[in-house]
């Protein structure tokens, strides 16, 4: 793969329909040999987080933007692509979520920070317009009356009267918590920091809006949590028209954007005949149904008219579906400029042909890349960890396998680089959600676990997404029971293939994976040595009564309908919560936690580790400071990898 890539790397020949191609002036060859590293590096350079976290390309393609972490800070780079220069401006205390510019000169950069809201924790989201260069930080809503200085979303740049600005949407401060009183705002920034003006704003719940690029409102869905209706809007001169309505409890569509004429509007249906399809809706309410599976792709949109241009899926640009004749280029243009390694998307310039590209694989954890297709050129920006050996980059392949039922479970399996694939150790590693997946992305805890000599599973478990609505919904109920044995069951085909050792099993697992890591050693034991839980629920109704008063105790909320479904019936939660199943551990178990989670109480770690320790168990409980759900913080997030990674070693060890 190297020599292929390096044999590439100046060849553009399949830009030549484009443009003649040139390579930009100081430009330094694409490095990917590195020296042999024998033995595994330390643990620590896979709990960083990656260097480089964001970046971003300005809308005239000259300037790249990034979020890179540097001595446990954040800070904020502006790269000019055709000098070199750069000016650097570091962001404290907030956590970077997202980036993007504002215009060709300023950064728009989304955060976060945990706050306090009464007697609870809140992830706030914040938007700041940075001019670096200038020295300048402006935060959105912070001179709006009635208003705190935070957002929720509908985050666009658009163009209006020649000038850029910057869309976000928030709640006024009586409807601010959970309170069912909410009025919803959408205001525009300009980008030199004065106060925004007002887009639009009613009293209803408006879940989004689709805005064209010129800033003129297209449409907004709204949800009424009450009568359980999900509505879309569409504007007109007189205002507000309703052209759709459906009932939904739970399965509402999405209101993605603009459709490829411009004129009408791309849903999402979650639910009834059109179930993960794709629809274009026309102003007057007429549904075009698009021949693509919505449960594997997401839309793209064009940079500067936010038309949809085609359709992306895991597999990378080489498997996007485009329909405007500009993007359907790329794909071929961009193998021909990186070969056949995985390659995303990253970023646009207003010209579509001027492109931010991240490739990974074949032993490369993740390198971005400013493409100019138009002119002929290209500029490494970076690599995600430059201190990870290629060699220690293990292959994460596909594996699927069937659950005792005959269900067929998806997943990755990631083996060691050192060893011969047979009677491994292993490590499950299940995913959160738990209605989220896993692909075939660099995952630095796959990683770290398969250079200490581990076969790592990844199962895509029943109630997973990504594979169609069927296979989400036969995890409906399944919370702790076949969604948990749908783990052991992969275990058991390993085994049954030689490739792992029955003796050496552990679990480890973060969010709903924490839960399973738990349920693994008390609802279903027997199958692993040991358990980490990452942020685990280990009592179900503690939960769902702490899940009931931040809905302000509404019983019948969209968030409690949801897990409800997963859950099943209320009078046997008990059956599926670990910290009922005491008796039945015979196990170590680590429990890890960031005392700043929003999602998950750090209370449900606390109240397994006492019941633990009160039963006489092997517990240890690991208290992660100022951490949140996500593991945000590198110091935390290393503290964690070396920890578990050390439990494991004692009560798994490899050989």
């Amino acid at each position: 793969m190297t020599d292929k890539f390096l044999s590439r790397r100046n060849l553009f020949g399949a830009v030549a329909a484009v443009a003649t191609p040139v390579v930009l002036n100081g430009i330094p060859a694409l490095a990917w040999a590195q020296p042999s590293a024998p033995t595994p590096p330390p643990l620590a350079v896979y709990g960083k987080l990656p260097t480089i976290s964001k970046v971003a390309l300005s809308p005239d393609g000259t300037r790249v933007c990034l979020a890179m972490n540097k001595d446990g800070g954040i800070v904020m780079y502006d790269y000019d692509l055709t000098t070199g220069k750069t000016a650097a401006a570091a962001i404290d205390g907030d956590k970077i979520r997202d980036l993007m510019w504002a215009d060709n000169k300023s950064i728009f950069v989304t955060t976060s920070k945990t706050s306090k809201f009464g007697a609870d924790q809140i992830e706030e989201w914040l938007g700041f317009i940075i001019d670096v260069h200038a020295g300048r930080r402006y935060q959105l809503y912070s001179e709006q009356k009635d208003f705190r200085a935070v957002i929720f979303g509908d985050i666009r740049r658009i163009k209006v009267n020649g000038g850029y600005r910057i869309t976000a949407s928030n709640f006024s401060a009586s409807g601010y918590g959970i309170t069912t009183e909410i009025n919803t705002a959408l205001y525009g920034f300009t980008t030199e920091g004065h106060r925004g003006f007002l887009i639009d704003e009613d009293g209803r719940r408006i879940n989004n809006w689709v805005i064209r690029y010129d800033g003129t409102l297209v449409a907004r869905s709204e949800y009424d949590d009450d009568k359980h209706v999900w509505s879309l809007r569409y504007r007109t001169e007189k205002g507000w028209r309703n052209i759709y309505e459906v009932k939904a409890e739970l399965d509402m569509p999405y209101l993605s954007g603009l459709g490829r004429d411009g004129q009408s509007v791309l849903l999402y249906m979650n639910d009834g005949d059109l179930k993960d399809k794709y629809v274009e809706v026309t102003p007057d309410g007429v549904f075009k149904t698009i021949d693509i599976d919505g449960a594997t792709h997401w839309p793209i949109f064009h940079p500067t008219t936010f038309n949809l241009v085609g359709f992306g899926n895991t597999g990378g640009i080489a498997e996007s579906v485009f329909y405007d004749p500009v993007f359907a280029q790329l794909p071929k243009l961009v193998k021909g400029a990186v070969g056949d390694i995985h390659a995303d998307l990253a970023g646009f310039a207003e010209d579509p042909l001027h492109v931010l590209v991240f490739v990974q694989g074949e032993g490369n954890s993740g390198t971005y890349y400013a493409i100019d297709f138009r002119k002929g050129g290209y500029k490494e920006i970076g690599q995600s960890y430059p201190d990870l050996p290629m060699e220690w980059v293990a292959d994460k392949a596909p594996y699927a396998y069937k659950a005792a039922d005959g269900l067929e479970i998806p997943g990755f399996l990631t083996l060691p680089v050192d060893r011969e694939a047979k009677n491994l150790a292993l490590v499950v590693l299940p995913h959160g959600g738990p209605q989220s997946y896993d692909d075939s992305s660099f995952d630095f805890l796959s990683q770290a676990l398969s250079s200490r000599g581990y076969a790592v599973l990844q199962p895509n478990y029943r109630g997973s997404a990504g594979y169609g609505s069927a296979f989400t919904a036969s995890g409906y109920g399944q919370f702790g029971r076949k969604m948990q044995t749908d783990l052991s069951d992969g275990v058991r085909a390993l085994v049954k293939a030689g490739k792992v050792d029955p003796k050496r099993v552990a679990i480890f697992g973060g969010s709903y994976g924490g839960y399973a890591a738990l349920a693994g050693a008390s609802i279903d034991p027997g199958v692993y040595n040991c358990a980490v839980s990452l942020a685990g629920i280990s009592d179900i109704k503690a939960f769902m009564a702490h899940e009931l008063e931040w809905q302000g105790y509404k019983g019948d909320s969209h968030t409690m309908r949801y897990w409800r479904r997963f859950l099943g019936d209320e009078s046997r939660w008990d059956e599926i919560s670990p910290v009922k199943h005491i008796d039945a551990i015979k196990v170590p178990i680590l429990l890890i936690h960031g005392k700043d989670d929003t999602v998950v109480p750090f209370e449900q770690s606390t109240i397994m580790y006492k019941a633990m320790q009160k039963a006489g168990k092997s517990v240890e409980l690991v208290e992660l400071k100022q951490e949140d759900h996500w593991m945000s913080r590198e110091p935390t997030r290393i503290q964690t990898v070396e920890t578990a990674v050390a439990f494991l070693l004692k009560h798994n060890p490899p050989a």
